[in-house]
């Protein structure tokens, strides 16, 4: 139970952790990818304005260009409409009519795209967005006063590129910093649980002393309600003390059972055995006691299947499913257990149960539950299924209560 709890603890921080860095790392690279975006934009929209090129350096008067700020225009460390932008950009533009024919083409400022392949790029973006990215190319429309339309395209490799790497650093550095976080959490998740840790060990502890403590009593007066028997023969008030300390002794020996298995150990070494005749062995002893109670039941085991756990445990297990099953089937109902083999067994009890719509499922299996509280004199607990859970837990099997169709309960584990 310690070691569940721990790491429950582990798995809410590191997924605490990675929610946090991934929100951390997707942000990072939005912010990056809108500056990118916002920079490229910029040139786009600076080339344009000019018809898709620079304009030489004296062919505008120096009172004439507007005033910009650097932020507003600038690319690789240079203002646009300084004499040394053009040489640090690669770019392309096409005038098209509006039937999409190519009327003009300006190729001079990039080598990797000849004019064919310009019209082509430009065709292929007529009629979508305004801006946005074709191939590394990232491109702006525009419309003239003829109703032409000017495509302009700007190299953006450099900026994709750096983008991956920012990707790649990012997750990067997170994944460094959710590894350091993780050791940090293991090394402090034993100081975290200990306070419980102990709470739970001195409850343990304390279980385990006072059914031992419990014993002696119940053997001392069970040996003299039989020493009474013998000198003053049988009666109703010996018979009751007897069946309440039977009914005590085997109360303790469910708690004891129950804290030893909440130890996380199985109750026997782990061996290699046969589930198939372990389920219809332990099937075929309750099969008396159910047609006596007026129920019918009806075995399907899969042969062969095996699996490795402690066999006297797993028999236990399902000893008790079938305990429960014959107590709470409606009379002349019928129960059904059945194996299935594969990677995974799936062990199924199923009964006819009318009320098993008024069961609160998911607390069959905790202490002390009853399914039907008017039942207090049948000599349960309300341990069994709480037992079960546990065994089924050291084999590393799940276990459920489920409905099985109208009027039917099911009982299922899956090893």
């Amino acid at each position: 139970m310690i070691r569940r709890l721990r790491r429950k603890f582990i798995l809410v921080c590191m997924a605490s952790v990675f929610v946090v860095m991934l929100m951390v790392v997707m942000l990072i690279n939005a912010l990056y990818a809108a500056r990118s975006n916002e920079t490229l934009d910029g040139m786009l929209a600076f080339l344009t304005e000019n018809g898709g090129s620079f304009p030489a350096a004296d062919s505008v008067p120096e009172g004439s260009r507007p005033q910009r700020t650097r932020s507003e225009h600038e690319w690789d460390g240079e203002l646009l409409d300084s004499p040394e932008a053009p040489f640090v950009t690669r770019h392309f533009s096409v005038l098209l009519d509006a039937n999409g024919e190519a009327i003009e083409t300006n190729t001079d400022s990039v080598a990797a795209v000849s004019e064919e392949d310009a019209v082509l790029y430009a065709q292929s973006v007529l009629g979508g967005s305004q801006t946005g990215y074709c191939g590394i190319y990232r491109y702006m429309l525009s419309q003239t006063d003829a109703g032409e339309t000017l495509a302009v395209f700007l190299d953006a490799g450099m900026q994709i590129r750096n983008g991956r790497h920012v990707l790649l650093i990012s997750c990067t550095v997170a994944l460094l910093i959710s590894s350091a976080i993780f050791l940090l959490v293991c090394f402090f998740s034993k100081r975290a649980v200990r306070s419980i840790a102990v709470s739970i060990e001195k409850q343990r502890q304390f279980i385990t002393d006072a059914g031992h403590e419990l014993k002696t009593p119940l053997t001392i007066i069970s040996a003299n309600c039989e020493i009474l028997e013998l000198n003053q023969g049988e009666n109703e008030w010996l018979d009751g003390i007897e069946k309440q300390v039977s009914r005590l002794r085997k109360l303790v020996n469910n708690l004891v059972t129950l804290s030893r298995l909440d130890e996380e150990r199985p109750a026997g070494p782990k061996v290699r055995f046969s589930l198939s005749d372990a389920v219809y062995d332990t099937a075929m002893t309750f099969s008396a006691t159910a047609e006596r109670s007026g129920k019918h039941l009806r075995v399907t085991v899969e042969p062969d299947v095996f699996i490795a756990g402690d066999e006297g445990a797993v028999r236990q297990l399902a000893s008790i499913l079938l305990d429960n099953a014959v107590k709470y089937t409606d009379q002349g109902g019928e129960i059904a257990v059945s194996l299935i083999g594969g990677r995974r067994p799936v062990l199924s009890v199923e009964n006819d149960y009318s009320a098993v719509n008024e069961l609160a499922l998911s607390r069959l299996f905790d202490r002390f539950y009853r399914a039907d509280p008017a039942r207090t004199g049948d000599g349960s607990h309300g341990l069994g299924l709480s037992i079960a859970r546990s065994i089924a837990e050291t084999h590393r099997a799940s276990i459920r209560a489920e409905k099985a169709g109208e009027g039917r309960l099911r009982l299922r584990v899956r090893f």
